[in-house]
């Protein structure tokens, strides 16, 4: 009985830390994915599950990037299995930790079947906008996971209404920033700080709500910031709420310079990688206000 206890424990504490490797994997695979896009590489294999009807194809510009993403993306889904395979070893002692981790492996899945989606519409801005939706979901639940599997402490629950409004409007300008990108109008307002006669009616308004957005989120971090050090606070979430709010801030300037300088790839590509960076600080509260906190 002592044995099998300690193995049930030691697989929980086994899928928090693949969880949180998947997440970071995740991360990554967003940010890959940016450059797949802003590259031109999407329809590097034009086919789907194959490239180019092969299963390993000539690895050489638009199809070794594409094909690299698929790799990359496979070997994420293979951790995630692991994590929920370990989740479910000790599902008697955690069963929420196993539906956590299960429908983390059902989500990313479903993020794999999207991307072939995606490939066989031609790049669809929508799919490809859903596309990006339920990888920030995938991110948030590891996350959950990762969490809960290594015991992480939470945060007083005071907390938890003004973090799920930071999460929400956190979401919603990433929401925004992808329509921008999804609709072909990433370039569609160079001017700075609004956008000017050269800029076609819905691209001026979206460009005008995903900045103004952004601004009010930093305010928001700002002003946040400031009540919620007086509130009884882990250190993990105080760094968290810091990192979100500078991330805000090299965001928004990353963004400027990326118009300045006519949208270069590599700006593009770092865009997309620090929302997502910035999304994980702000859900990762999000979820730590929702954990219980230890009195001692």
């Amino acid at each position: 009985m002592v044995m099998a206890g300690w193995a049930t424990e030691s697989d929980t504490r086994r899928s928090g830390w693949l969880a949180f490797a998947a997440s970071v994997l995740v991360v990554g695979l967003i940010t890959y994915g940016s450059w797949v896009r802003a590259s031109g590489s999407g329809l590097g294999c034009p086919d789907w599950p194959l490239c180019e009807g092969n299963l390993l194809p000539t690895l050489e510009g638009d199809t070794a990037i594409e094909f690299g993403h698929r790799l990359y993306a496979g070997i994420t889904m293979l951790v995630v299995a692991t994590a929920a395979m370990f989740a479910f070893r000790s599902r008697a002692s955690d069963g929420v930790l196993f539906r956590i981790l299960g429908g983390s492996l059902l989500a990313i899945i479903v993020q794999a079947i999207l991307g072939g989606i995606t490939v066989l519409t031609e790049l669809d801005g929508n799919v490809r906008l859903a596309h990006l939706i339920l990888a920030m979901a995938t991110l948030a639940l590891l996350t959950a996971g990762a969490l809960r599997g290594l015991g992480v402490e939470g945060n007083s629950r005071s907390d938890v209404k003004i973090l799920s409004i930071l999460a929400v409007w956190t979401g919603f300008v990433m929401l925004v920033g992808g329509s921008i990108v999804g609709s072909g109008l990433s370039a569609g307002c160079p001017e700075l700080p609004f956008c000017d006669d050269r800029s076609p009616i819905d691209a001026a308004w979206m460009h005008g709500i995903h900045r103004t957005a952004a601004s009010l989120l930093l305010v928001a971090l700002i002003a946040t910031g400031a009540w919620l050090k007086r509130q009884k606070r882990t250190k993990l979430s105080v760094a968290l709420h810091h990192s979100a709010t500078f991330l805000v801030a090299l965001q928004i300037g990353i963004g400027i310079l990326a118009i300045s300088q006519s949208l270069p790839t590599a700006l593009r590509v770092l865009h997309l990688g620090m929302a997502t960076l910035i999304w994980w600080s702000v859900v990762s509260q999000w979820l730590l206000a929702l954990r219980p906190r230890s009195d001692h």
